[in-house]
């Protein structure tokens, strides 16, 4: 039976795609890089933005970094919007006593989950931090599931990428891979994928059946 339901951020819940575009080339245009598309961008969401800077110029400088963090809250946020169905399903998913919270890659969480107004709806909000290791290892699922309340019979982690699926077999729990990212239901289903679905909108019915 699921109590707990725990989500990937960016491409899970909400389309970042144009918000992280359009920083990565104010950062470009700042440092004299070449700029990206959105596809290029798509390929690095969802891993540490030091390894996807890194991806997308064969080459890191911690210049280029500092420069997005400092621009990211005024040029990232405002191009990244949630997806139609998120809020409805967090509300239902709530309103019948399940649990649910986001664990991300991204070093802090809480602002752009607030920024795009998930926070209320949501139990839960964790970032990397300095206590967690970046997916796919384990450490920050396991401790937002145990923050909940939840054991691993009971917890289910969805993601958009093959890092997620992964994610969620080193924590021996189940995973959920929506295809709203660039992964495609086979992919994801490679990578462990308990299930697959097109979008979180269809997560209530899983869950229903399930707990049912």
């Amino acid at each position: 039976m699921i109590k707990v339901v725990l989500f990937d951020f960016d491409m899970t819940l909400v389309d970042s795609s144009q918000g992280i575009t359009d920083c990565v080339n104010a950062v470009a245009s700042k440092m004299g890089l070449p700029s990206v598309t959105k596809d290029q961008v798509l390929g690095i969401i969802g891993i540490p933005l030091e390894t996807g800077l890194h991806r997308l110029w064969g080459d890191y400088d911690e210049a280029w970094l500092a420069e997005y963090r400092r621009i990211f809250r005024e040029t990232e946020y405002a191009g990244i919007v949630p997806f139609p169905d998120t809020l409805p399903m967090l509300e239902k998913l709530r309103s019948i006593g399940i649990k649910v919270g986001v664990a991300t890659n991204r070093q802090i969480a809480e602002p752009v989950v607030r920024a795009v107004g998930l926070f209320d709806h949501l139990d839960l909000v964790m970032g990397l931090g300095k206590e967690y290791r970046p997916k796919p290892e384990p450490d920050m699922i396991l401790a937002a599931m145990e923050n909940l309340g939840g054991n691993l019979a009971e917890t289910v982690y969805v993601g958009d990428t093959d890092i997620d699926m992964k994610t969620a077999c080193s924590a021996g729990m189940r995973g959920v891979g929506v295809t709203s990212g660039v992964f495609s239901a086979s992919q994801l289903v490679d990578a462990g994928a308990w299930r697959t679905l097109d979008g979180v909108g269809f997560l209530i019915e899983l869950v229903r059946r399930d707990v049912g």
